[in-house]
Parts: structure tokens; C-alpha cells; sequence
């Protein structure tokens, strides 16, 4: 069984998508760029949170398909677009957003994220809050399965 397939049946087991539209992008973005170079647990992660709308998924599958014809095998490009929508959400004043970008930061760079934040968060921002929280959800659930790009797929 292929990682993405053993991705998409923990999650969906563990009930982690929020209807049928999350779960139809994630699978788009997870059967489309498992394969890639650059794909990784923390990439995955971070497909999960912008799967979350359409308009975030669009966002994330620019980014993708220019890695791709970039022929990018690292994350370097998924990084500076993450700095340059973090400083975009913040110059807007737009807390959310960038929480919500600093978590995927977290994610792509496979640091924990701090549960400090996620307090002060929820007082502040609860959705985002609760997005969050699902991603970490999620994020523990993809940290469970098997390496990524094994022989025995």
C-alpha cells in the first residue's frame, strides 16, 4: 500500500477531515505530490491545514506546481512563500493567518509546536485555534506512519 493510501485511511479513520471537501483536497494534493523530492511528513502536515478552504489550497498548489517546474527538492521556496504570507497576514493585522502560518513554519521545519501559543490563541482567535488544534491532531497521526519514500511501497 502506497504512503498516501495509508495516510488517507489513518486520517479518515481518526476522523480528522471536517466534510468532504477537506478530505477531497488533501487527497488531491497528497496523490498528486507524494511522489515529489520534496514532499515530507512536515509537508503533509501542512497540505493538511491548507486543505482546510479553497482558497488556502489554491495557494498551496501555486506554490507545489512551482516547485515542481522549479525542479525544487528542498523546501526553500515553500519557506520564502511562508515568510512572504506571514508578513502579508501581519501587515493586514490578520492574527489568524499568521498563527496559522506559523504553525505550518513549525510543521516544515519539524518543530514542536508550542502549546503556549495555542492558549493565548483560543482567547483570541478560536477558530483559528481549533484549526490548529486539528493539525496537531493530524500531524500525530501522520507522525505515526512509516517513513516517507521507503523501499516497500
Amino acid at each position: 500500500m502506497k504512503w498516501s493510501e495509508k495516510c488517507m485511511m489513518e486520517m479518515t479513520q481518526r476522523n480528522l477531515f471536517e466534510d468532504s471537501d477537506h478530505q477531497t483536497r488533501f487527497r488531491d494534493l497528497l496523490d498528486c505530490y507524494c511522489d515529489a523530492p520534496f514532499f515530507s511528513k512536515g509537508l503533509c502536515k501542512c497540505m493538511y491545514l491548507s486543505a482546510w478552504d479553497q482558497i488556502h489550497f489554491a495557494q498551496m498548489l501555486d506554490i507545489l506546481n512551482e516547485m515542481v517546474i522549479e525542479r525544487d527538492s528542498g523546501l526553500r521556496m515553500m519557506k520564502d512563500n511562508g515568510i512572504a504570507l506571514e508578513r502579508e497576514a501581519e501587515g493586514e493585522g490578520d492574527a489568524a493567518a499568521a498563527a496559522i502560518i506559523e504553525a505550518s513554519f513549525d510543521f516544515l521545519n519539524d518543530i514542536p509546536y508550542d502549546p503556549s501559543r495555542l492558549d493565548m490563541l483560543e482567547k483570541q482567535e478560536p477558530e483559528a485555534a481549533y484549526i490548529i488544534q486539528r493539525a496537531l491532531l493530524a500531524g500525530q497521526c501522520i507522525d505515526a506512519l512509516p517513513p516517507v519514500h521507503t523501499e516497500s511501497e
